[in-house]
């Protein structure tokens, strides 16, 4: 009985050592994976026409990082009838804030139409029926503020054809006299990019969009048509 009696308080031990030292172990494991460092870069290069008229563009953007900290960048302008008309690049802290969204903080330079800096507080990150959501402010060197939000949505016809319908608006606080810029919305643009992935990494695409830019004597919008490149790194 007596050696029934240590057998049974071995056995009721023994799960609780079992229990402690898997929870030791797995903690560092939860850091280990918290602290792991991953990357991911996305580059889209395009030309076409726009009302008669020869355009190219670039966007790309990338981070490195943890799952909650990273380095966040991203840059993006556009060539027409052979002149480059804008373009700018952005370094971002990224923090995460909730499954799927990401804080965003940081510096923008604007290099065309005008060498201007921005201060940047933005979200990113995937809205209900995963939409991807881009909403960013900007404080300009002078003070001025400025926004930019932009939705798309990727519709699979194919594990390899997706079409991806977007819109995207521009806005400013205030009116800016010297610059042409009136209050309110400033730019848009809408269309719909149709890729296919030959792989994950190579996706040629077709997009067609409408662009609309506000000016100090009034709109004047473009339509557009390229065909280009997309690359995931």
């Amino acid at each position: 009985m007596e050696q029934e009696r240590m057998n049974t308080k071995n056995h009721r031990r023994y799960p609780l050592l079992g229990l402690a030292l898997a929870a030791a172990l797995a903690g560092p494991a939860r850091a280990m994976e918290d602290d792991a460092v991953f990357q991911a870069t996305r580059i889209e290069i395009d030309a076409g026409r726009a009302d008669s008229k020869s355009i190219a563009a670039w966007r790309a953007d990338g981070w490195i990082g943890t799952d909650y900290n990273r380095f966040a960048w991203r840059t993006e302008g556009t060539q027409r009838a052979g002149r480059l008309e804008d373009a700018e690049v952005q370094g971002l802290y990224s923090r995460y804030l909730a499954p799927f969204w990401d804080l965003q903080l940081g510096l923008r330079r604007e290099l065309k139409p005008a060498a201007r800096n921005y201060a940047v507080l933005g979200v990113r990150g995937l809205a209900p029926y995963a939409f991807d959501v881009d909403l960013a402010a900007f404080v300009r060197s002078d003070g001025r503020l400025f926004a930019r939000t932009r939705v798309e949505y990727d519709m699979l016809f194919t594990n390899r054809l997706i079409a991806k319908p977007f819109a995207g608006i521009d806005w400013a606080a205030r009116s800016a006299p010297s610059d042409g810029i009136k209050a309110g919305v400033t730019a848009s643009e809408w269309g719909l990019n149709l890729r296919y992935e030959v792989t994950r990494a190579v996706a040629p695409y077709l997009e067609v969009g409408r662009q609309w830019q506000r000016g100090a004597d009034g709109g004047t919008g473009a339509n557009s048509v390229r065909a280009g490149l997309r690359l995931v790194l």
